[in-house]
């Protein structure tokens, strides 16, 4: 076998090895977290849950922060190996699993604020306004392309499950809005491939800053349309068509 053969072989199964490397890691740091999430052993964290919970949010975030390093310097997929750990850690069945579910979603929502100001002001530093600039036509193209797939997507899938047909019209609505994990495989392209990665970087990000702009207002808007807000989407065409005309005097009889 030549050499030429084996550096082929090798480059074909590195990304297989990473890819598995990584979520088998990502399984050790979910069953690590999940012990993260029990209740305090000691009797001073269990007797002020202030401070255990604070405690918790530093276990999770130290964890996580060096399972991301670790697979950073090992060359595999820290993106992989977090969702791997976060979905093992709020999956597990057994007696308290419910109960370690909260408390990992009560560590999010209070770690969350500060991950985002750090991640989207790195995020906003590496965006250099000129090349976004550049990109934003075939940005808008890609854009529009994708809410013309979105659109069809989610109809056949509305169709494949039955889905009422005022669910059919606005479920691609929910499926806009690009953030975190988008920007995230961004900077990694980016970092990875500097002969192109600064103009893919830069188009990529000028793509989600549109859909991060026009993605949550459509996604209130179907909320809102399928009645799920518990806001009054106010009278629509079908709506009134479908509801009977009530006469006058029937109306002036309940209002008094």
């Amino acid at each position: 076998v030549s050499l030429t053969a084996v550096a082929a072989l090798v480059a074909f199964m590195h990304p297989v090895f990473s890819v598995a490397t990584s979520s088998g890691l990502g399984v050790i740091a979910g069953f690590a977290l999940g012990q993260c999430l029990k209740p305090p052993r000691t009797r001073l964290l269990a007797n002020r849950p202030a401070l255990a919970r604070a405690a918790r949010c530093v276990q999770t975030l130290a964890l996580s922060a060096s399972s991301f390093w670790a697979a950073k310097t090992l060359g595999l997929e820290p993106l992989l190996l977090c969702v791997v750990a976060g979905a093992l850690a709020a999956n597990r069945q057994h007696v308290t699993g419910e109960e370690e579910r909260e408390r990992l979603e009560s560590v999010l929502r209070a770690s969350m604020p500060l991950v985002n100001v750090v991640f989207f002001t790195l995020a906003g530093c590496a965006v250099h306004l000129t090349s976004v600039y550049k990109s934003s036509v075939v940005a808008t193209l890609l854009v529009g392309s994708r809410l013309l797939a979105l659109y069809h997507a989610a109809r056949i899938g509305c169709d494949a499950i039955g889905a009422p047909e005022s669910h059919k019209r606005v479920a691609w609505m929910g499926y806009v809005t690009q953030a975190g994990v988008a920007l995230g495989l961004v900077r990694t392209a980016a970092a990875r491939f500097p002969q192109w990665g600064d103009e893919f970087g830069a188009l990529m990000v000028a793509t989600i800053v549109m859909n991060q702009l026009v993605g949550p207002p459509m996604f209130r808007a179907a909320i809102v349309s399928v009645g799920e807000s518990g806001v009054d989407p106010g009278p629509t065409p079908n709506r009134a068509a479908s509801e009977p005309e009530v006469p006058s005097e029937v109306r002036s009889a309940s209002e008094a």
